[in-house]
């Protein structure tokens, strides 16, 4: 079923709209590259949504290639403006049918990872995935041949494990089909390298040093979605993401990248 916060939750999260309000009125986003990741919008057939707060975050920022992203990080580079890059995890309908043209209208990419069990379900799976795994009803999964028009179009198509699955186990028979097997479905269907992993869910707990391993043994970058304020995590081995959906005000996303990140 779909999360349902009780009152109190409720109260603590219009609490925290508000303040989330005051002090993006006063952020400005700080020097550097920040990789912005997302998931849905809340109502597909909304998508002026993102478009406008696209456009009130171009005026603050500039928009770039989340390949580039990738290499001025591990260049370990200290941009002098803002930088802002897209990636969006689980692989729902609305990245090709919103997210993607979107971003091409402001010149710009994204790099959607997604489970091939989701890509590949059938009603039944996709119903359990929806709603008793990532908690986000009534989605469509993109299937094969989008995921083959996005990469054509100068998209990134990234590894997201199998099943969106947590890989915090010391299970490595189960690790390795999650992580590896899931590059190599990815790279059959879609006929081109797959080089990007992220794990599901995102906080550092929910993965742990032997899957980060098998992980990095497998692709070339991994990322998280969690310690925004460093670049890396594991040791140098794992790139933080800034979490967003794309139905967010622009001020709680200038607050949140106002903070200046460091490579230590």
């Amino acid at each position: 079923m779909m999360y349902n916060p009780n009152p109190s939750q409720r109260l603590r999260g219009f609490v925290r709209q508000q303040v989330l309000n005051v002090l993006g009125a006063w952020a400005t986003p700080a020097p550097g590259i920040h990789i912005l990741n997302g998931h849905r919008i809340a109502h597909e057939n909304e998508p002026h949504t993102f478009k406008t707060l696209l456009q009130e975050l171009s005026q603050k920022v500039s928009f770039i290639k989340i390949e580039e992203a990738v290499e001025r990080i591990m260049r370990k580079e200290q941009p002098h403006k803002p930088l802002v890059a897209f990636t969006f995890d689980d692989g729902f309908m609305e990245c090709y049918d919103i997210f993607a043209p979107l971003l091409e209208e402001f010149g710009t990419n994204a790099l959607f990872f997604v489970n091939p069990n989701y890509v590949d379900g059938d009603a039944s799976y996709i119903e359990n995935f929806n709603n008793h795994v990532v908690l986000t009803e009534g989605k469509t999964p993109l299937r094969w041949s989008h995921l083959k028009e996005l990469a054509k179009r100068g998209h990134i198509i990234g590894a997201h494990t199998m099943d969106h699955y947590m890989i915090n186990t010391n299970d490595e028979q189960t690790l390795r089909y999650q992580i590896e097997n899931c590059k190599s479905v990815i790279e059959q269907q879609i006929q081109q390298p797959c080089n990007f992993f992220a794990f599901p869910y995102g906080r550092l707990t929910h993965a742990n040093q032997l899957s980060i391993d098998i992980a990095c043994n497998t692709y070339k970058h991994v990322f998280s979605q969690s310690n925004y304020k460093h670049y890396f995590s594991f040791n140098g081995k794992v790139i933080n993401r800034r979490h967003f959906e794309p139905f967010w005000p622009i001020n709680h996303i200038t607050y949140f990248i106002s903070c200046n990140k460091t490579y230590e």
